[in-house]
C-alpha cells in the first residue's frame, strides 16, 4: 500500500485505480450511501492520498461553499436590485462590517440577526442554524 504520492505518475496511477474501484463497486452495488465495505474504505484512503498530493504539489485550493444564510442575504439584495452597500444600510451596519460578514470574516451579532429577520425577512431557523 502506497503511503504518500510523490510524483505525477503515481498520482495518475492512483487516480486510475480509484476510477477502476468506483466502476467495480458500482457494478456490484457496493457504493450506496452510508455503506462501509472494502471498496469504500479503499476509495476513501486513496482519495485522501490524492488530496494530499493535490494540496502539496498542485496548489489546489479547497472549494468553499457559501452558507445558506449568506446566500439568503445575497438573494434578497438581487431580488430588490440592491447593491451590497444598500443592504448594509438597510441593516444599519457599516459597509465594511457587512462585507466582513458576507466574506465569513466577522460573526453575525444578535442585533444584526434580529434585523436580518425583521428587515430582510430571513427565516429565523436559517439565522439560528447558520449565523
Amino acid at each position: 500500500m502506497i503511503q504518500k504520492i510523490t510524483t505525477q505518475e503515481e498520482y495518475n496511477n492512483v487516480r486510475h485505480e480509484v476510477d477502476r474501484l468506483i466502476d467495480e463497486a458500482t457494478g456490484k452495488g457496493m457504493l450506496e450511501p452510508d455503506m462501509d465495505n472494502e471498496y469504500t474504505r479503499k476509495i476513501a484512503s486513496l482519495s485522501r492520498l490524492m488530496a494530499a498530493y493535490e494540496n502539496d504539489s498542485l496548489g489546489l485550493q479547497t472549494l468553499r461553499v457559501k452558507s445558506p444564510l449568506i446566500k439568503c442575504i445575497e438573494d434578497y439584495g438581487y431580488a430588490h436590485n440592491m447593491r451590497q452597500k444598500d443592504v448594509a444600510s438597510a441593516l444599519g451596519v457599516n459597509e465594511s462590517v457587512f462585507s466582513q460578514i458576507m466574506n465569513g470574516k466577522r460573526k453575525i451579532t444578535m442585533s444584526i440577526a434580529k434585523r436580518l429577520h425583521s428587515v430582510l425577512g430571513i427565516d429565523a431557523n436559517t439565522i439560528l442554524d447558520f449565523a
